[in-house]
């Protein structure tokens, strides 16, 4: 973890720590989700190969989103441009007519 600066008490590594965490995991699950949903609309390619670059995207997108949340000095920012991408994602996802 990158700490640049003065250390950080126990109770903001904790926090700091469990929000990376939620970042991580089923923030990075979900942006990864999404962007291989979005890569698959958005594609001139027949079903099948649209359904394999999404999946593609997605195992690519979720190791690169795992590192960056332990990797950035500020996760705050991190967490709201991730959250901020997810809506972005999501709003065109659902208006193309996909549901889960």
């Amino acid at each position: 973890m990158v700490l640049a600066g003065k250390p950080l008490s126990g109770h903001t590594q904790r926090y700091d720590t469990i929000l990376r965490f939620v970042v991580a995991l089923p923030g990075g699950y979900i942006l990864s989700a999404l962007g291989g949903v979005c890569l698959a609309f958005g594609l001139p390619l027949s079903k099948a190969d649209n359904a394999m670059a999404g999946i593609l995207l997605g195992l690519l997108l979720w190791p690169v989103v795992f590192i960056a949340s332990f990797g950035v000095a500020n996760i705050r920012r991190l967490a709201v441009i991730a959250g901020v991408l997810t809506f972005i994602l999501a709003a065109f996802v659902f208006s193309r007519g996909w549901y889960p």
